[in-house]
């Protein structure tokens, strides 16, 4: 009875005042936060902390959980519209919704995903409201080395992910796992692959990965290609409408998606990230109803939309009940609770008559519900103008999209090194595009690693030689080996009939090199920093010697996106030396007009308005109302002293 006067008090004090106008507020900015590319919704949340210090806890979670509940939400619509995640929770809609997009199917990419949405944050908010109770005996039930089985079972879902060689799938996954080793080693701080230079000591982030692997190469086809949708005859609602109804007929995917993405968000340190990574692998895993995946599959669009937005719910729940953060944003939120002066445990659930806090847990639960149905709404209301969007011509989206690139590539560190790294990593994915490769098993690769190698080491100093008998770790083997043996066997059982060119054969012992270079290199490590750079390493030449042996080579094909390919990295690198010398304010706005002016040879006029709109957008919006930390640039930064 007591719960049951919890609950309805706390639908009460979301719909009061002023809770109710501070979680309108938090949905707006939040929505702003997933769709913009970079300002990162982890950093939003904390610049919003010191906001709420003085306001009563009912009235400052509306604002936090406003911003927390909404970003993946949107975040989806960028990833779908421009094929640059909004956010890194978001990366894994990319493959399939921009694809429906260069389709002229972006409106029911977005019903589809805007629904899914909804269904996976109400099935997180579900989870937190019933499974708080049972949040200790699910911790203790999964231990370190299950943890570690299930993120090597990751590994299983990059087959079905590659369209074409089956092996292609698992050496990006192998090759991601290599990146993520780049950086200082957890455990001993001993910095691998960084070559004396300490901006990598933080390693190789997801955002510059996932800008490099799928906004650059989409930006290459924009610049040579026309705009998509521009044929496009129905009205963008009925599109909505359609997409609606393929999440509506496809529930199955959508139910099993949120549970796996409430699931792991339970998971400490496990997060968003790879819950979106592990509902698409497990959708991929069955024959899509239309386009294939990575071709414009709708179910790859649903999943992991489902799955990002579940995350949040499930997190809570070990936070709230247990007082450990599921995730970053997780995190931040229990800090704000402590700064109540709140203690999260067994109190959050016990009724205010005995001294808990059992109201403001289920105000919780309502303001996920509530955000959510909110940010839904918003987005139906502003789809027409979306999708406007992707009628732009391509010519002219370019610079904008560069821009926002960079970015998406400084904001999440602050660090320089980012902006070479994703041009460099944008290359490989302008290649990996060119020759078929599958791009998604490689950000899943860079997210999985930590996880595994923390997991693995934790196993080890745990239990000896004796986790690799437990019951869950043997089930989860099982999996494993029949999830790569199945596809490796059939690759080599059709691998006659497969060609490669002469320039990805030249890629692929290029490859070959640069790893087994790595592999000698983390030699000199000691051996537990040594043990998954060197062992992925091996692996992965075996897999590319494989491959090489499983093909025959032809000639080239004439590649028709060869120029443009070469036009967007030289005016990407163009665009990284205005920003380092002049600053992002200064530099990007002055980049575009050169593009206009000299790429293009469109009217000063209309160059000029666009430089303008792009110093608008990163000193009013970025700098002075966001307080994004843009620098100077080299040159400014030098007269200024």
């Amino acid at each position: 009875m007591e719960a049951a006067d919890a609950i309805l008090a706390a639908l009460g004090q979301v719909f009061s005042w002023p809770e109710f106008g501070l979680l309108v507020l938090g949905v707006l900015i939040g929505a702003v936060v997933g769709i913009l590319p970079g300002l990162g919704g982890s950093a939003s949340l904390a610049m919003l902390m010191p906001l709420t210090l003085t306001l009563p806890p009912p009235q400052a979670f509306a604002l936090l959980l406003g911003v927390a509940a909404v970003i993946a939400t949107t975040g989806d619509l960028t990833s779908i519209l421009v094929g640059i995640p909004g956010e890194a929770i978001a990366a894994a809609t990319v493959v399939d919704g921009h694809q429906l997009t260069l389709r002229g199917n972006a409106a029911r990419a977005i019903g589809a995903s805007l629904v899914s949405s909804l269904a996976g944050s109400l099935f997180g908010a579900v989870a937190l409201a019933v499974a708080i109770p049972f949040a200790l005996l699910i911790a203790r039930s999964i231990g370190s080395p299950e943890l570690f089985m299930l993120t090597v079972f990751g590994v299983t879902f990059l087959a079905p992910l590659s369209r074409g060689s089956q092996l292609k799938g698992v050496i990006a996954g192998g090759l991601g796992v290599m990146l993520a080793t780049i950086g200082l080693d957890p455990r001993t701080s001993t910095p691998r692959f960084t070559f004396g230079e300490i901006a990598l000591w933080d390693g190789v982030g997801a955002i510059p990965l996932a800008l490099g692997l799928f906004a650059i190469p989409e930006v290459v086809l924009l610049a040579g290609a026309a705009p998509p949708g521009s044929t496009g005859v129905s009205p963008p609602i009925a599109r909505v409408l359609d997409g609606m109804r393929d999440a509506r007929r496809l529930w199955p995917v959508v139910v099993k998606s949120s549970a796996l993405g409430a699931l792991v968000g339970m998971i400490p340190g496990v997060g968003a990230n790879i819950a979106q990574w592990l509902a698409y692998g497990f959708a991929a895993r069955r024959p899509p109803e239309g386009a294939a995946f990575g071709e414009g599959a709708i179910e790859g669009v649903i999943a992991p939309s489902a799955a990002n937005n579940a995350t949040l719910g499930g997190s809570l729940i070990p936070a709230l009940a247990l007082g450990i953060p599921g995730g970053v944003m997780s995190a931040l939120l229990l800090s704000a609770l402590i700064m109540k002066g709140l203690v999260p445990g067994p109190t959050m659930l016990v009724p205010e008559s005995q001294g808990g806090h059992l109201t403001l847990a289920f105000t919780f639960v309502w303001l996920l519900v509530v955000a959510n149905v909110l940010a839904v709404a918003l987005a139906l209301i502003t789809t027409k103008a979306l999708v406007r969007i992707t009628r732009v011509p391509g010519a002219r989206m370019v610079p904008f999209l560069l821009a926002l690139i960079l970015v998406g590539a400084f904001a999440d560190r602050q660090s320089a090194v980012d902006l070479l790294l994703t041009a460099a990593v944008g290359g490989l994915g302008v290649a990996m595009v060119r020759f078929e490769w599958p791009r998604a098993p490689m950000l899943m690769g860079l997210v999985l690693a930590p996880l595994a190698e923390t997991r693995l080491f934790l196993s080890i100093d745990a239990y000896g030689a004796a986790w690799l008998w437990r019951p869950g770790v043997l089930l989860i083997a099982g999996a494993v080996v029949a999830g790569l043996a199945v596809p490796i066997r059939r690759q080599f059982a059709t691998g006659a009939s497969r060609e490669r060119s002469i320039p990805e054969s030249a890629l692929a012992v290029a490859l070959i090199g640069v790893l087994a270079i790595a592999a000698i290199v983390a030699g000199t490590y000691p051996d537990r920093s040594a043990m998954l750079p060197r062992g992925v390493a091996v692996l992965t030449i075996l897999c590319l010697l494989g491959m090489l042996l499983s093909t025959r080579v032809r000639a080239r094909a004439h590649a028709t996106g060869d120029r443009a390919a070469r036009a967007v990295l030289a005016w990407l690198l163009a665009f990284i030396a205005c920003v380092w010398a002049l600053g992002f304010v200064v530099g990007a706005p002055l980049a575009v007009l050169t593009y206009f002016i000299v790429g293009t040879r469109e009217r000063w006029t209309f160059a000029l308005l666009s430089s303008a709109a792009m110093f608008v957008f990163l000193y009013a919006i970025l700098v002075r109302l966001l307080a994004v930390p843009l620098p100077l640039g080299a040159l400014l930064t030098s007269s200024g002293r």
